[in-house]
C-alpha cells in the first residue's frame, strides 16, 4: 500500500508540473496578447470598414487563440505539435535570414539541405505571412458585389482570420520567440554570463500581467500605415525583436523579471516590443484591405 500511495504521488507531481511548464511556451501570456490587438485596432484608419473598427473586444479576445490549440489535455498531439512551430523562429540558425523564400516548405527544404531540422528553427514567418493573406484574400471577397448576400459570413471570417494573425505577429515581438535562447542562456558561448535559469514565463507572463497596461506603450505606436512589401517587413520585424535578445538577458541581471520588478528600464523594454508589436499588426491588417482593392 505505501509504494501504491508513493507511485500515485508521484504521478500527481508529474502531472503537476506538465501543467506548470506550459506557459513557458506562450508569447506574451494571455494578456500580453490582448492588449497589443486592442491597441492596434485604435491606430486604424476610418477608411478601413466599421465593422472591423468596432470590433476590438473579439480580436482582443482572438489574440491568445493559437495557444489556446496547445491544450494538453488533449489525447492527442497532433494540433499542439503542428501548430507549436508557427510561433517562434531561430534566427540564430538561419544562414541568411532575409534571403527567405516566400513559401514554408521550400524554406523546410532549405533548412535540411543545411542539416537543420525544421520543426526545431521554427516557422513564425510564414504564419505571420499566411495569416496576412488570409485577411487579404477575405477582404477582397468581401468588396466583391457577387458576394453581398454573404458579407455577414465573410466578416465574420475577417474578424478571426485577423485575430488569430494578431497572435503571430504579437509572439514575433517577444525576443524570447526568435532565439535559441528562449529560456536561459543555452550555449557555452556566453561571454557577459547572462542567466542560464528558465526566465521565458517569467519575462511575458508573469511581468506584463502585474505591471504592463495599454496605456504604458499605446502612445508609442503611430497610425497604420500601407507597407510595400509585407513579406520583407515581416522579416526586418523579426530580425529586429532578435536584436534585442541581449537587453533582455541584461535587464534580467540588473532587474529578475518578475511581478516584484518595479525598474523602469525594464518596463520601457517591454512597452517598446508590445508596441512594435501592435505597430506592426496594425499596418498588416490596413495593407490587407488595401491590398484587397481590385487591380
Amino acid at each position: 500500500m505505501r509504494r501504491r500511495k508513493a507511485a500515485v504521488a508521484l504521478f500527481l507531481s508529474l502531472w503537476v508540473l506538465q501543467y506548470a511548464l506550459v506557459p513557458c511556451l506562450h508569447g506574451w501570456g494571455d494578456e500580453g496578447h490582448r492588449l497589443v490587438s486592442r491597441v492596434a485596432v485604435e491606430l486604424l484608419p476610418e477608411d478601413m470598414p466599421a465593422f472591423f473598427r468596432t470590433a476590438a473586444d473579439r480580436l482582443a479576445f482572438l489574440g491568445p487563440e493559437p495557444d489556446r490549440w496547445r491544450d494538453t489535455q488533449e489525447v492527442y498531439k497532433a494540433l499542439r505539435e503542428s501548430a507549436g512551430p508557427d510561433h517562434f523562429i531561430d534566427i540564430d540558425q538561419p544562414d541568411d535570414f532575409l534571403a527567405l523564400p516566400d513559401d514554408r516548405y521550400q524554406y523546410a527544404d532549405r533548412l535540411r539541405a543545411a542539416g537543420k531540422y525544421p520543426k526545431d528553427v521554427g516557422f513564425l514567418p510564414y504564419a505571420c505571412l499566411e495569416g496576412f493573406q488570409q485577411v487579404q484574400v477575405m477582404f477582397r471577397m468581401w468588396r466583391d458585389p457577387r458576394n453581398a448576400a454573404e458579407h455577414r459570413q465573410i466578416e465574420e471570417n475577417i474578424i478571426y482570420y485577423a485575430g488569430v494573425l494578431g497572435h503571430f505577429v504579437a509572439d514575433g515581438a517577444q525576443p524570447l520567440h526568435t532565439t535559441v535562447h528562449y529560456n536561459g542562456w543555452s550555449t557555452s558561448g556566453n561571454p557577459e554570463a547572462f542567466s542560464r535559469e528558465p526566465l521565458h514565463w517569467r519575462f511575458e507572463g508573469e511581468y506584463v500581467r502585474a505591471r504592463i497596461r495599454a496605456e504604458d506603450f499605446r502612445k508609442l505606436v503611430k497610425p497604420a500605415e500601407r507597407l510595400q512589401d509585407p513579406f520583407h517587413g515581416i522579416m526586418r520585424y523579426l530580425l529586429a525583436s532578435h536584436e534585442t535578445v541581449p537587453e533582455l538577458y541584461r535587464l534580467e541581471k540588473k532587474a529578475r523579471w518578475e511581478q516584484e520588478n518595479s525598474n523602469a528600464e525594464s518596463k520601457r523594454f517591454v512597452a517598446a516590443r508590445l508596441a512594435a508589436a501592435a505597430q506592426m499588426l496594425a499596418d498588416l491588417w490596413y495593407t490587407a484591405w488595401l491590398g484587397s482593392r481590385s487591380p
